[in-house]
């Protein structure tokens, strides 16, 4: 009796258990809920196996960078009229132009209303895609990586997938403050690097004027606000994709933190510390200690980088670096033996963008002509925190 109850049960998973048996070793086998999706339906099982035996050798990938693409807004603020606005001759006792004579910046963007984090990031994911020529559905990974977001939960990365329709991407945020970017850049190289990954995303989308206190009627006040006042508007994408060309892509990179220095540049808002006090959202700075730490770790670890990959300075076509200040880049350039005049300089009309500063350099450099395929290019990023950031790139 018991025989003639097990026999279709038997009868039915037969076939199943002989295609078990001829598959190869490493299979995967995926179970997943059917769901719908605009556009697309999920299946509701799939089985996967190696195409060839070959395939179970590991290749050696390159992580390539596909596309980049820019956006900035329309709302073009200059120095001059933010001087103006605060009244900082009159409450300050500062001359007209200090802004611009302290650090560079002569203009910035900031947005519309209705404009936000997310939306940066997708004009600018869009020209990216298209330099690319990538479609959405073919990415597989999506990794936001800003100092700000739309909300605070879930990941903004979500927003962005769906503004995009790539609707086969994983996502998810990254976030140290101006650093977001590069280290995201250095996750999605894990990623491809380990076969996990064909192609990526890493957008930023930065919405940093919100974060702006114009209540500056002191020259302490000034002080501490005056990093604010460069903060502009903007996003930056960058497609990355597994590529056999072991000539491109990223060689080589170094990062380090130091926590102890989180305090010199803050917006204490929004967290669990001060989830409700509208007084704590807005940016503030140690200007001067920030420019310290800068000047103290950049320089080591773009040499350290230089020596992983073996270049010397004159072998670097161009150096990305974050927009903090004309006056910055400038002196750390001369500490690190590299021409001033290699350095993608936009501070000067964008402002400071935070992680976004070095996609969108980035991407002006090749819109403009500055860098092309086979170029030599670092990456050079300082943020809050205090985190160093310097990545070495074949394009």
């Amino acid at each position: 009796m018991k025989k003639l109850l097990l026999k279709p049960f038997r009868m039915l998973f037969a076939p199943l258990a002989r295609m078990w048996k001829r598959l190869p070793k490493k299979t995967t086998v995926s179970v997943e809920l059917g769901k719908d999706i605009p556009g697309k339906v999920v299946s509701t099982v799939s089985v996967e196996w190696a195409k060839h035996s070959e395939e179970r050798t590991p290749r050696i990938l390159s992580t390539v960078i596909a596309g980049v693409g820019k956006y900035v807004p329309e709302n073009i603020i200059s120095s001059e009229f933010i001087e103006e606005r605060l009244a900082l001759e009159e409450k300050c006792n500062a001359r007209k132009g200090t802004i611009e004579a302290i650090t560079g910046v002569k203009e910035r963007r900031h947005i519309s209303t209705g404009e936000f984090s997310s939306d940066m990031a997708f004009r600018a994911s869009q020209r990216a895609l298209e330099q690319a020529g990538i479609s959405a559905d073919e990415i597989d990974l999506i990794i936001f990586a800003s100092a700000s977001h739309d909300i605070a939960e879930p990941a903004t990365a979500n927003i962005l997938q769906d503004k995009l329709e790539a609707w086969n991407a994983h996502a998810f945020d990254v976030k140290n403050a101006c650093n977001s970017a590069v280290n995201a850049l250095d996750i999605m190289d894990a990623y491809i690097k380990t076969g996990r990954c064909r192609v990526g995303l890493v957008a930023a989308g930065e919405t940093l004027s919100q974060f702006i206190n114009w209540d500056i009627n002191t020259p302490e006040d000034l002080q501490l606000g005056l990093a604010g006042l460069t903060l502009g508007d903007g996003g930056g994408g960058v497609v990355l994709k597994a590529s056999d060309d072991l000539e491109r892509g990223i060689k080589a990179s170094y990062f380090a933190s130091e926590g102890s220095s989180w305090r010199v540049a803050t917006v204490m808002g929004g967290g669990s510390r001060f989830p409700h006090d509208s007084s704590q959202m807005y940016f503030v700075s140690n200007s001067i200690q920030l420019a310290k730490l800068a000047i103290v770790n950049i320089p080591r670890a773009i040499k350290a980088v230089l020596q992983k990959t073996g270049w010397q300075a004159e072998d670097v076509t161009l150096v990305v670096p974050h927009q903090v200040t004309y006056q910055l880049i400038e002196r750390i350039s001369r500490i690190s033996g590299i021409p001033f005049e290699k350095c993608m300089i936009t501070v000067t009309k964008y402002g400071n963008t935070a992680a976004a500063s070095i996609p969108i350099a980035l991407a002006e450099a090749v819109e403009t002509g500055r860098v092309k395929q086979g170029d030599k290019v670092l990456l050079v990023g300082g943020a809050a925190g205090w985190s160093t950031a310097v990545m070495a790139l074949v394009l």
